[in-house]
């Protein structure tokens, strides 16, 4: 785990322990404080995984759109979150449209194959909940 992971995840545990003890006499307060604590964990377990389920998203987004023969967008891939985020989203919005023509055109293959991409994406992305 990265630094920044152990940090989150400390946070989050204290949070959700005090948020517990502290809902005894202050329900609002309490809650508040276990959410937050609860957004600490799903936080730490992003900045662990984040890089790399984009990295693996973007990838297989340009495979997609090449093995489809649709340029993929010009969208230069840096390494911080917002830079993924954008190829990201412009990859995504140009497999949408090339999905939508597969799926007018009748090509199962192809649509399979954004079909699956769409569901090990979201296996990627997928946090587990801590309690």
């Amino acid at each position: 785990m990265s630094e920044l992971g152990a940090v989150l995840t400390g946070v989050g545990l204290v949070q959700l322990r005090t948020g517990e003890r502290l809902g005894a006499a202050d329900a609002y307060g309490g809650a508040m404080l276990t959410v937050s604590g609860l957004l600490a964990l799903l936080s730490a377990q992003e900045s662990e995984r984040g890089v790399a389920w984009r990295m693996a998203d973007i990838a297989a987004m340009r495979a997609l759109l090449a093995a489809g023969g649709v340029a993929a967008p010009d969208s230069a891939t840096g390494y911080t979150l917002s830079e993924l985020d954008a190829a990201w989203a412009s990859l995504s919005d140009a497999l949408v449209a090339h999905h939508a023509l597969v799926e007018a055109a009748g090509d199962a293959a192809q649509d399979a194959a954004i079909c699956a991409f769409y569901r090990d994406s979201c296996r990627r992305r997928e946090l587990k909940w801590p309690m």
